[in-house]
Parts: C-alpha cells; structure tokens; sequence
C-alpha cells in the first residue's frame, strides 16, 4: 500500500507515541505496585513489632496486656489484633486466634507451622475477602517457642491497582486517537512548506521558467530543497533560452538559402516547355519548401511570442462578427471536403485584444476542426456570453482524440498518432500558438474529445461591453503579416 509522505509521518509518530505510552503505563504501573507493596511491608513490620511489646505468656496460652483507657494504645492493638493468631512452634497447635482470621478460615497444618518457624518470612493468602498478608516471627516463652503471625488485608490496593489498570487500558484509546489527529496535524505542518515549494514548482511551466519557488530565509532541509531546485531552474531557464535563440537563429538563417531555392526552381519551371515531365516535380519541390518556410516562420513566431518581443494592439473585438467572416471565408473550403461548417450565435460578443491575433486563433481552430473531420461531417463555431466570460467553442465530429492525446495535444510539435498525423500536414505548432494568444489575452483552452465522436475547443476570452474604450497597450511597430498571410499556420 502507497500512502503519502504524510500518512507516512503521522503513522510512525503515532506508533512511537504508542510506544512511549504503553512503555510510561508500565513503568508508572510497576513503581506504583511497589510502593503500595513497600507500604504494606513496612506497615506489617511495624505492627509485628508493636505487637510483641503488648504479648505475654499466661500458662498455655499467650495473652495481650494494654492500658485500655489509653485511646492510642487501644486503637493500635485493634489494628494489630484485627489479624493474628499465635501457634505452638513444636506441636503445631493453635494456641490464640482472633475473630477476623476465624471468620476467614485460615488454619495451619503443623507442617505449615514448623515451615514458616523456620523460615520466618512473610506469606500471601487468598481469602475470601481479597488478598492477606501474614508476618512470620517467633515469640519466646518460658520453656516454650511459639509462632505468632499478624495480617493485613491487601484488597484494598488491589482494588487501587486494578482501577488504576483499567483506567490505562480505557484511556489507550482515546490517547491513540488524539495521538493520531495530532500527528496529522504535526506532519502536515511540517511538511506545509514543502507542499507550498511544490505548487509553486506545478505552476512553473517552459514558459514561465523566469519564475522560482519562494524561500523562507531559514537554514534547514526544506530551504535546501527550495533552493537546489531555483537554482535547477535558473540552469533549465538559461538552457531553454539558449535553444530558442539557436531555433530563432536557424529558422532565420535557411529563409533565405530557401527563398533563393524556390527562385532558382521557379525559373527553371518557367525555362521548361509545356508539360514536361520535370515539371511536376518542381512543382512538387515547390511545395514542400513553402511548407517549410510556413514551419520556420511558425518557429519565429513562436520564439519571438515566447521571449515577450511580441506586443499586442488591444482593442474591441466583435468575436460574433469576426466569427462570422471567417465562417464566410472558409465555407468554400468546407463544401470541396463535403463538410458542413455552420455558426452559432445570437448576440454580438466583444472582448479586449488584438484583432489580427483573435483571428489567428480562430483560424487555427477552425482549420483544425476541418482537417480532422471526414467527408458528410460537420464543423459549429458558437460564440456565447456567460456572465462576464466570452465563450468560443469550435466542435467538429471528427475522428476524436483519446485521454493520452488530449493531455499533449497543446504542446509543441506534438503529433498523435500515425492515423492522425496522415490527415494533413501541420507543424504541430498552432495549438501552441493557440493557447499563447489565447493566455495572452488573459484567457485559457481547453478542449473535450472522445475517439470516434469529435473533439470540441473551447477558448475562455474576459468580456466587455461594446462601449468600454479600448486600451492601447503597445505600440506594435514590427507588425506580422495579416491573417491572410497568416494562414500557414496550423496545428
């Protein structure tokens, strides 16, 4: 079983609390026993002493002599005659018993006597009425040796001793239970900074490596951590810059080698006579480098968007309208692949941005949905208002993408698998490009599919209304072409 850091944590805590508790339980058990077992010896040995003081022999018989109107006198021989009895030491026979040891029943052998005579040490016996103990010790007679053994009863601390075990063993429980709950609570507080250095970790993406994890300014472990793994990203930020500017630089060095390339093709298309049979073949090599030329343009693009060298022009935007044109423009399109492309929408919806970007987006969604769909299938741009949330949706009914598609589909050059990739020929960039614009914008995509039954885009844009002054915030002096020229990149 895999349990959490965490659990982990709480789980030995509480096991060790566990211990400890049980260990402390059997240590305070055993100390208590013994001094309540210390207390009764020493009681014992003070009345057995006290006792001999008052005993005297009177014939056959041995007597206890006090002053009775001494109250403190009176009430020690009380306690001390509450259990005692005195025995022949040669015979064996019993030569005075008090009433308590009568009603309990506790008669000597001559055997018994003879052994505890020689041994003199005290005994436990199960009474009746709970656990008594008897003191061994020899009074000297005239002539005659007697043993005289004097009791107390131990029922009553062990009475104490069980209410005391019972009490440990109902409170193991209820400390077990607190111990788990504070031994949650005390690894999750332990482990909090940790849990915040990973969410800061989650929220660093290839795109926002300039970000690091928050230090607390102290010297421990998780400190470490955090550290180690800013200064991760601080070598992964330099490395991914370092590629961008290399990819940047390469798709600028082969525009030109590939524009001359085209030229030099061109005019040799033209030099050839009609239908000969090398002119497919250029034409065929024409076209391959205009694709290439579209896949490092969409790489310069998306380098330049990525290192913030792209500013925006915003402005109000009618997605309704703009939606419409495009549906416009590209139902010709739809009709020679017999797909349907329809909109829907009621009322116009305006957000804040850029209007060549916006219809970037939209065009790389729409086309998308196009290039995935069969013959007889159908493409629906809606475009809604939901409160103060512009909501575009482009669904098609497509072949679909599965859950591990899904999960890539917006990362760069991702292509799925090989029966997706041979329905067109796309760079695998414009859904990055896609989510950027759409980020950009203050907005996020995402999509909903399932293998078979299409796929469906929705792209979240803040709304506003048709009267908000548009907010101009950069001057875009290195301007990109239109989106007509825009066109070539696609997903």
């Amino acid at each position: 079983m895999n349990l959490t850091l965490r659990a982990r944590l709480a789980v030995i805590w509480t096991l060790v609390f566990g211990l400890l508790f049980g260990f402390v339980s059997a240590i305070s058990y055993t100390t208590l026993s013994r001094w309540l077992e210390n207390d009764a010896d020493l009681r014992l040995q003070e009345l057995t002493k006290g006792l001999h003081g008052y005993l005297h022999e009177d014939g056959d018989t041995v007597v206890v002599q006090y002053d009775v109107d001494d109250d403190e006198e009176a009430t020690f021989i009380h306690e001390a005659t509450r259990y005692y009895q005195v025995y022949d030491a040669v015979s064996g026979r019993p030569v005075v018993e008090s009433p308590g040891l009568t009603h309990l029943g506790v008669n000597l052998t001559p055997e018994e006597v003879h052994s505890f005579f020689t041994s003199l040490k005290p005994i436990d016996m199960m009474t009746a009425d709970g656990r008594l103990r008897l003191s061994n010790s020899e009074i000297p007679g005239e002539g005659r040796r007697y043993l005289l053994q004097v009791g107390i009863s131990l029922a009553d601390m062990d009475a104490a001793l069980s209410h005391y075990r019972t009490l440990m063993f109902w409170r193991l429980p209820l400390a077990m239970l607190i111990a788990v709950m504070v031994a949650w609570w005390l690894s999750g507080f332990a482990l909090r900074p940790l849990a915040l250095v990973a969410a800061a970790a989650r929220a660093i993406d290839v795109r926002t490596l300039a970000q690091r994890v928050p230090v607390r300014g102290v010297s421990d472990e998780l400190e470490d951590v955090a550290r180690a793994l800013n200064d991760a990203l601080a070598r992964l930020e330099h490395s991914v810059g370092e590629m961008r500017q290399f990819s940047a630089a390469l798709a600028h060095e082969l525009r030109t080698p590939l524009t001359a390339m085209r030229g030099e093709m061109e005019l040799a298309l033209r030099a050839l006579p009609a239908n000969h049979r090398l002119s497919t073949l250029l034409v065929s090599q024409i076209e391959e480098i205009d694709a290439l030329r579209s896949l490092i343009d969409s790489i310069l693009t998306l380098a330049r968007a990525e290192a913030g060298q792209i500013p925006l022009a915003f402005t109000a935007i009618d997605i309704t309208a703009l939606a419409a044109s495009l549906v416009d423009q590209l139902s010709s399109v739809a009709e020679a692949r017999q797909i349907a492309l329809r909109g829907d929408w009621q009322d116009a919806v305006f957000v804040e941005g850029d209007p060549g970007w916006i219809e970037r987006l939209l065009l790389n969604l729409m086309d998308n949905a196009l290039k995935f769909t069969r013959p007889g299938g159908e493409v629906v741009v809606r475009v809604r208002r939901e409160g103060s949330t512009a909501r575009i949706e482009v669904r098609d009914t497509g072949i679909g993408m599965a859950p591990d598609v899904m999960a890539h589909v917006f990362e760069r050059f991702y292509r799925a698998d090989p029966a997706r990739s041979s329905t067109g020929s796309g760079s695998g960039l414009g859904l990055t490009l896609v989510t950027w614009i759409a980020e950009r914008h203050g907005g996020r995509v995402t999509v909903q599919s399932e293998p078979g039954t299409g796929s469906t885009f929705i792209v979240t844009l803040p709304a506003v209304t048709a009267h908000e002054p548009a907010v101009q915030s950069a001057e875009l002096d290195d301007r990109l072409p239109g989106p007509e020229a825009l066109r070539g990149v696609r997903s």
